[in-house]
């Protein structure tokens, strides 16, 4: 029977994959068990350091096969949107603050892009 330590090193494979094809290759993310949600992103905006929370239904899912890498991959998406996600719910937000940051997260993406255009 695979265990919670298996996940976790499945959990860590999908994140080595997808590091370099979403530009977080600076990042570092580790991966432990919560009680809330099933998969999250520990939010800690604006450090790049950051923790994807799974549960025991996740994992439950996982030993079942209904755990898809894909859902790995979304998790790892808010690290790039987060950002702008916490200046659109700052009470004090200016329009510049806005704009850099809605600035940044589209030249995210068009890099994530630009990289899978090139293979």
């Amino acid at each position: 029977m695979k265990t919670k330590k298996d996940f976790i090193a499945w959990i860590e494979k999908q994140i080595e994959y997808y590091k370099p094809i979403l530009g977080l290759e600076l990042n570092e993310i580790t991966v432990k068990e919560s009680s809330d949600g099933y998969l999250s992103m520990k939010f800690t905006y604006p450090y790049i350091d950051t923790v994807l929370m799974f549960s025991d239904d996740a994992y439950k899912d996982w030993l079942k096969k209904d755990l898809k890498k894909d859902r790995i991959l979304h998790e790892l998406c808010h690290i790039i949107t987060d950002p702008l996600y916490s200046k659109a719910t700052d009470r004090y937000l200016g329009k510049n603050e806005l704009e850099d940051e809605r600035e940044n997260l589209v030249d995210k993406l068009a890099s994530i892009i630009r990289r899978l255009d090139n293979n």
